[in-house]
């Protein structure tokens, strides 16, 4: 098992410095940084909530958007955050320069991600159209700026992804 984890490591580093290496530039920083914001405290799903609550044709979507990411907010920060308790990639490697504060909580998985991906897959499956199309670009901008911005493995948010999938189709059936 040791040695899984250890390729695991050794895949997370190598995509982080790929990372690092091809994609920096200013725009890509701005940008990254605008989508992570999204993805804090859920803004950008609680938006999502509030349009589709105002439409009685899409208010049950609403309805399922509050409740799912409310409980993958609260399952991923209180269940399995301090369960794994793994170290930020910014907090083992601390002299790198960060664009944003960095986060003293868990790394492992990313909640931006785990919440993204469960409303993506609740406003595709339940919304579709133009609603569901910019959910899911939504959760995978976001998705990818928590790599991005030094603060979550990719494995990290792999799981985030997997754990979102699962939630968001707990809540559509």
């Amino acid at each position: 098992m040791k040695g899984y984890f250890q390729k695991i490591k050794k895949i997370d580093s190598f995509l982080l410095n790929w990372i690092e290496l091809h994609t920096r530039t200013a725009l890509m920083d701005r940008a990254m940084l605008f989508f992570t914001k999204l993805g804090d405290k859920g803004a950008i799903w609680i938006i999502y909530a509030v349009v589709c609550a105002c439409s009685a044709k899409l208010r049950q979507v609403g309805i399922n958007l509050t409740m799912c990411v409310s409980a993958c907010a609260f399952f991923g920060n209180f269940a399995i955050k301090p369960l794994f308790r793994r170290r930020r990639p910014c907090n083992v490697d601390s002299a790198r320069p960060m664009l944003l504060s960095r986060p003293e909580d868990s790394s492992f998985p990313s909640c931006h991600t785990m919440t993204s991906c469960a409303a993506a897959v609740v406003t595709v499956w339940q919304a579709g159209g133009f609603l569901g199309a910019t959910s899911f670009v939504f959760a995978s901008m976001i998705s990818f700026s928590r790599v991005y911005l030094y603060v979550h493995y990719p494995s990290d948010v792999l799981a985030g992804m997997a754990l979102g999938v699962v939630a968001g189709g707990i809540f559509l059936f």
